[in-house]
């Protein structure tokens, strides 16, 4: 009994086997294996590995002593640290080229486009400085081609001593207005966000980069001419400024409410922009005005401008450059206009005040007030009624406006934004005579405050008389109650007669009200194309007049039930009330 109950002791699951239990041979083999073991252990600790053993009662015990640097530079060989390496760079290689993959579409869209732009704009400007080398030596046109590209981007040069901040903005305007229609046409009509990032980094990028190479241009050429390489960051802000608004004026409106929209912002931001664009336009129209009118009146100053030189060339060159300079005097002359400053050096001129200064010898700064301009105040009605009239028809041609007084001080706010970059970047340093330009912070906030006043305040009005607007009910659509109380009237009476027959006569009556509703009423459909006011009865196919017809006349067969109706309802006409 005592070996059954041992033998299914050993059998349960789960249960351990004694010491007693074990095959023969077994603790032989056990310790032919631990001294074999320990022979090796031994053998390694000879090497330096700190492994010693301790022997027990018939037993031998292995502790591993704790691993030394030798042990830690054995444990890790090279070749795993070269394999880890290899495979950190494979995963870069592999980021890498995911990110490519997913914009190389783009860049490759954009970026030979964008460098036509720049492409075009180096090309006139290298003819230029071929035509100039012609005359003063080819070994100038590397400096004349760096100092051109600083033109066209607005930023500041020096040569001779004499720094030329007060830089032309005609080139600059015609280097904008190109880009943004090639903006415009490359965009096209359907563009991805990941699309739009793309080129607005490239068209930043790109002449960023030139504008970099151009000042190492200029620091080379600085050590065998006269010339010296502007301040680079403002050379850089400059160009960003330029190439910016190509970029925002090439998106147009309906990119820029596309984004808005995609966000699941309002819109209001877009059309701000849109009225203080306005107000700037005419403002500037405005400007050119006042300084065509006060440049005929001073003639004798053109005529002196140009007695600093006799030849022909020298005649065309003093106009050319004097064209090239139109743009800043019409700025001068909105600053003038909305209230604020022009200073060339030490002069002043404004609608109270005008100091007379020595000018620089250009025939369109002939158009710069030497005296007080008379009954100045009264010029000031020239910004208001601007801002007035901009906001009159901005608001007339809009049969709904979000947000009336975000819009107001949102178009505000965008004036004197687009005003204090503008009058920076038409400022600066005009050799001897010192700075000339308008004061940027007055003329910012002037701008802000022409426009947002009257903005607001009509921005204001609108908003309270949206508030007030009733819906206009057209006469057709108007159902009267006895026509409705008996065609209620008439559905019960023929739910009564039968299921099959209500549902006939109700699907009769149906498309019955749908067609007098048609005929009496025209509607409107949506503007799909150019004839959005054309009503569905005139743009309907003669196959489909056909069509309806013979679907009325199967219709009207199938409604025997329905011979109490009255006629007249068919065709339009409301149904005589009944006793």
């Amino acid at each position: 009994m005592g070996r059954v109950s041992k033998d299914s002791a050993a059998q349960r699951p789960g249960s351990r086997r004694s010491a007693s239990s074990r095959r023969p041979g077994s603790s032989r083999t056990r310790r032919t294996s631990a001294a074999s073991s320990a022979d090796r252990i031994k053998g390694t600790g000879n090497k330096g590995t700190g492994a010693h053993i301790s022997e027990g009662s018939g037993h031998e015990r292995f502790v591993a002593a704790k691993p030394t640097g030798a042990t830690n530079a054995k444990a890790t060989p090279k070749a795993k640290s070269k394999a880890a390496a290899d495979a950190s760079a494979g995963g870069v290689k592999a980021a890498v080229a995911d990110w490519w993959s997913k914009w190389k579409s783009h860049v490759k869209r954009f970026g030979p486009q964008l460098m036509i732009n720049h492409a075009v704009t180096l090309g006139v400007i290298v003819i230029i400085a071929v035509l100039i080398g012609i005359g003063a030596g080819f070994s100038v046109i590397p400096a004349s081609i760096a100092s051109m590209w600083m033109v066209f981007n607005l930023a500041p040069i020096e040569m001779a001593g004499a720094k030329l901040g007060f830089v032309p903005l005609l080139p600059a305007l015609v280097l904008v207005w190109g880009h943004a229609k090639r903006a415009t046409t490359v965009l096209g009509n359907s563009i991805s966000v990941r699309g739009l990032r793309v080129f607005t980094t490239l068209s930043l990028l790109i002449p960023m980069l030139l504008t970099c190479i151009a000042w190492v241009m200029l620091w080379d050429a600085s050590r065998v001419y006269d010339i010296t390489p502007p301040n680079l960051l403002v050379a850089l802000i400059s160009t960003a400024l330029v190439n910016g608004a190509a970029i925002v004026i090439g998106m147009r409106a309906r990119v820029w409410r596309a984004l808005l929209l995609r966000r699941g912002w309002s819109t209001w931001p877009v059309e701000s922009m849109l009225l203080a664009g306005r107000f700037l336009k005419w403002m500037a129209a405005a400007g050119a005005l006042a300084a065509a009118v006060y440049l005929l009146t001073n003639m004798e100053a053109v005529g002196k401008a140009y007695e600093i030189t006799s030849s022909t060339m020298g005649v065309l060159g003093l106009t050319f450059v004097a064209l090239l300079y139109v743009p800043n005097v019409v700025v001068a002359a909105m600053a003038v206009l909305l209230g604020g400053e022009f200073h060339v050096g030490n002069g002043a001129v404004s609608l109270f005040t005008a100091n007379n200064v020595n000018l620089p010898p250009l025939p369109a700064l002939a158009a710069v007030p030497n005296d007080q301009i008379p009954f100045g105040a009264v010029l000031l009605a020239v910004p208001a009624c601007v801002a007035v009239a901009c906001v009159y028809t901005f608001l007339r041609g809009r049969t709904y406006v979000e947000a009336p007084l975000l819009q107001g001080v949102g178009a505000g706010a965008c004036a004197g934004l687009i005003g204090f970059c503008t009058s920076w970047l038409a400022g600066g340093e005009l050799g001897v005579y010192g700075r000339a330009g308008a004061v940027e912070w007055l003329f910012a906030v002037e701008l802000a405050a022409w426009l947002l006043v009257p903005a607001a305040v009509m921005m204001f009005f609108t908003a309270r008389r949206g508030e007030s607007v009733t819906e206009d009910i057209p006469e057709a659509e108007v159902v009267e109650p006895g026509a409705s109380q008996q065609a209620q009237t008439e559905t019960e009476h023929d739910a009564e007669a039968g299921a099959d027959d209500a549902d006939d006569v109700a699907d009769g009556a149906e498309s019955t009200d749908t067609d007098s509703s048609e005929d009496d009423a025209p509607t409107e459909e949506p503007e799909d194309g150019e004839d959005g006011g054309v009503t569905k009865k005139e743009r309907e196919d003669p196959a489909d007049t056909e069509d309806k017809e013979d679907k009325e006349d199967t219709e009207t067969e199938e409604e025997t039930d329905d011979e109490d109706s009255d006629s007249g309802e068919r065709d339009g006409d409301s149904a005589p009330e009944r006793d």
